[in-house]
């Protein structure tokens, strides 16, 4: 089963797919798709536009949410880390797939549940969910498809502060030492260079040369950041592969006979 986009799980928000709020929901997305919505505007806990409905002067609607804590933003930042394929798909513009479920398990909710939403409008619906706070709803939801980052600055952090996290974050952890004398391609070269030999001396305490990002990287974060755990734990897997096949070799030749 293909998993759910970020923009229909932010869209279903406001749409309980009961009967009442059915054409409500109905009418505040075409508003959105016949370009209705303007002035959108995203802060922490926060959206507001402005809708223009019967009336001349459009509406002024603000819809707002919880934040994640630090505590909880600790175990998002620790969770992309951890997963090198969520960052790259992160600076590809692409929901991280997966993600929403593994935060789950560390008791973090990606997402708001439609009951921690406010909303405020102008119009005479009573409702929490008139068609104008849908169709704002529906506004920040595209935008998710092409800038993921968008529902982490909603929720308390924006791009550039996450990107940072991020990256202090793999500082902090370190390399990934696994006891077993290693080294791996210079990122800076990873387009020319050939992979040295395995047994090769490794030159100071990092065992990973770094010698600046590809010609044309761009992200926020550097490409030793984001793929230099996982070349590392790639060149331990493969060193340690290696010592099990000469461990066997050995023991062979010790059975044979003189």
């Amino acid at each position: 089963m293909s998993p759910v986009r970020w923009s229909e799980r932010f869209r279903g928000l406001v749409d309980d797919a009961s009967a009442a709020t059915a054409l409500r929901v109905s009418r505040g997305r075409a508003y959105a798709r016949s370009g209705r919505v303007s002035d959108l505007r995203a802060r922490p806990g926060s959206l507001s536009a402005r809708v223009q409905g019967s009336r001349a002067t459009p509406y002024l609607v603000e819809v707002g949410m919880p934040v994640l804590d630090d505590r909880d933003w600790e175990r998002v930042v620790a969770a992309v880390v951890e997963q090198a394929r969520h960052s790259a798909r992160l600076l590809a513009a692409q929901a991280p797939e997966g993600l929403e479920d593994e935060l789950a398990t560390r008791g973090v909710r990606l997402f708001p549940q439609p009951a921690e939403l406010s909303t405020s409008c102008a119009c005479d619906d009573p409702s929490t969910t008139c068609k104008h706070v849908v169709a704002t709803v529906e506004a920040a939801a595209e935008r998710l498809d092409d800038d993921p980052f968008g529902l982490f600055h909603l929720r308390g952090r924006g791009r550039e502060r996450f990107l940072a996290d991020l990256s202090a974050a793999r500082r902090a952890a370190g390399p990934q030492r696994a006891g077993i004398a290693v080294a791996t391609l210079p990122l800076g070269r990873w387009t020319t260079a050939t992979a040295p030999a395995l047994d090769a001396p490794i030159a100071g305490d990092d065992p990973l040369t770094r010698r600046g990002d590809p010609p044309g990287w761009s992200g926020g974060v550097s490409a030793a950041d984001l793929f230099g755990p996982l070349a590392e734990r790639g060149a331990a897997w493969a060193a340690a592969r290696l010592a099990e096949s000469e461990a066997r070799g050995a023991a062979q030749t010790a059975e044979e006979p003189a």
